[in-house]
């Protein structure tokens, strides 16, 4: 009974983290890391810009942190974080094209 109690726990708890999941957001955070990455190897980000892009992309990862901390991300949580990785993404771009 009692292992029967503690598997139904892991369970509750396991299956709460999953309604935070947020694959696209961390896919997009992913490429987006690449992008400075390949920015910094190819020589076109210097260093002052690639500590600017590096602070934005923790800014990013701040707000699906908090968007994640009740366990369920919101519509308008996803919105926010999409538009935080839509100025990100804009500013790699000027950055590694001026």
């Amino acid at each position: 009974m009692k292992s029967i109690l503690i598997a139904a726990l892991a369970l509750v708890v396991t299956s709460g983290a999953s309604f935070a999941g947020t694959p696209l957001i961390d896919a997009r955070q992913n490429a987006q890391s690449h992008r400075i990455y390949n920015g910094i190897v190819s020589g076109r980000l210097t260093y002052p810009e690639t500590q600017q892009l590096v602070r934005g992309q923790i800014h990013v990862q701040k707000l699906e942190n908090q968007a994640k901390a009740d366990g369920v991300v919101t519509p308008f949580e996803r919105a926010r974080i999409n538009v935080a990785q839509s100025v990100q993404g804009a500013r790699i771009f000027w950055k590694k094209h001026n």
